[in-house]
């Protein structure tokens, strides 16, 4: 009975947690649409209210920081967010569903493996706690190796898809274009070829437009990344447009630098490929191997000895 009372708790909580969440969304859009409007009425206003102006921002600064917009401040890690930027899931709702995850995740395991214990043996021993005690650390744990593997992934296809991405650059710069409206062809064009880096730029294009220079906009969205790759050409990038050059060979010859590195990689990958593939034949060939061609010998020894005795 008290097994029953027990998961009836858990799904009061999970319950709670559910329209927890929901409130705090739609406080958030609301508060999202206020600083929308302050903003235009501080853009609208003259400039002999900077008192009134001074006042209104502060508004809008303690709205975005409340503590009704920070209703899970622990999770918000710094390790957390950049690896949020690196799997591409830092919109609010990629935001709000990992958030709501890591929550939900070690109840729900823990609820599944309560009533599983609880059906099938009809109470709970210590080795029925402790499975419970381990569906828990494991529901706690798996959201965050979840988004560790997708930023993983996502790091590596934006590595792959940087040689195509140099050399539509190369070609976009002997076109004659500027830097950012090589960048705006490159993600509108990338969207099949580079999927990812256009996913990316459409962030730095965004912060162009709002006055950030081309080369800050690109250094902003790189540095959480930590992509090789990408930070060396943000870097070429950022050289050229300060003291200019010819961009040209550059780009040529890092393209071939790193599609060397990227050979190298795979040859390695390989080898650790084929030696793993080994390991595999030895374990599972091997011993077949051994019976199909020494079976017949110890079989006719073993017909041999019984026939002397």
């Amino acid at each position: 009975m008290t097994g029953w009372i027990l998961i009836a708790i858990i799904s009061m909580a999970l319950l709670a947690l559910l329209l927890l969440f929901l409130a705090q969304q739609q406080s958030h859009s609301a508060d999202h649409a206020s600083q929308r409007r302050f903003f235009e009425l501080l853009e609208n206003s003259t400039s002999d209210e900077t008192s009134d102006q001074n006042w209104m921002r502060g508004v809008v600064r303690r709205m975005g920081h409340s503590k009704l917009a920070r209703w899970l401040p622990n999770t918000e890690h710094i390790e957390t967010v950049q690896l949020l930027k690196q799997a591409g899931w830092y919109s609010s709702g990629g935001r709000y569903m990992f958030y709501m995850a890591t929550w939900l995740t070690p109840l729900t395991l823990t609820f599944a493996a309560l009533l599983y214990f609880l059906t099938r043996y009809g109470e709970l021993d210590q080795q029925a706690w402790a499975m419970v005690f381990i569906f828990a650390t494991l529901g706690y744990l798996l959201p965050k190796n979840i988004l560790r593997r997708r930023a993983k992934e996502r790091r590596s296809k934006l590595s792959r898809e940087m040689p195509t991405a140099i050399y539509l650059l190369r070609m976009l710069f002997d076109a004659g274009l500027s830097m950012e409206h090589a960048l705006r062809v490159l993600q509108q064009e990338g969207q099949l070829l580079t999927p990812e880096l256009a996913m990316e730029l459409s962030k730095v294009l965004r912060q162009i437009d709002a006055g950030l220079e081309p080369a800050e906009a690109l250094s902003e969205m790189a540095a959480p990344l930590e992509v090789n790759e990408l930070n060396d050409l943000v870097a070429i990038l950022k050289q050229v447009s300060r003291h200019g050059g010819n961009i040209r060979e550059t780009l040529v010859q890092f393209a071939k630098l790193m599609e060397e590195r990227q050979l190298s990689a795979l040859r390695e990958y390989v080898n650790v490929l084929s030696g793993k593939m080994s390991v595999v034949m030895m374990v599972f060939l091997f011993p077949a191997l051994l019976i199909f061609l020494a079976g017949p010998g110890f079989m006719a020894l073993a017909k041999g000895l019984s026939g002397a005795l």
